[in-house]
């Protein structure tokens, strides 16, 4: 999940963006491990129950935090671009 969101970003996340991408891993795979008890047909106490819609909307935010729209790829520039002809030639 986490490299997935650096892509997203951009490959470069500024130190927001990778605080935003580590906390939205967490809750990513807090929820999964709640997902996976669920499935095995382990109900989910009150609590848990609460807890599970507290992180959803968490994630919620935090990705929209992030941006819905993957961010464009970085064009090369005409120097990357002469250096990688000369390198083929």
């Amino acid at each position: 999940m986490r490299s997935a969101l650096v892509d997203h970003v951009g490959g470069a996340p500024s130190i927001t963006q990778l605080a935003l991408i580590d906390r939205a891993s967490w809750l990513t795979l807090h929820m999964t491990m709640m997902d996976s008890h669920m499935l095995a047909g382990g109900a989910p106490a009150e609590r848990d129950a609460r807890q599970y819609l507290a992180w959803a909307n968490t994630l919620t935010r935090t990705m929209r935090s992030l941006g819905l729209d993957k961010a464009p790829a970085v064009a090369r520039g005409l120097d990357a671009l002469l250096a990688e002809r000369r390198t083929r030639a």
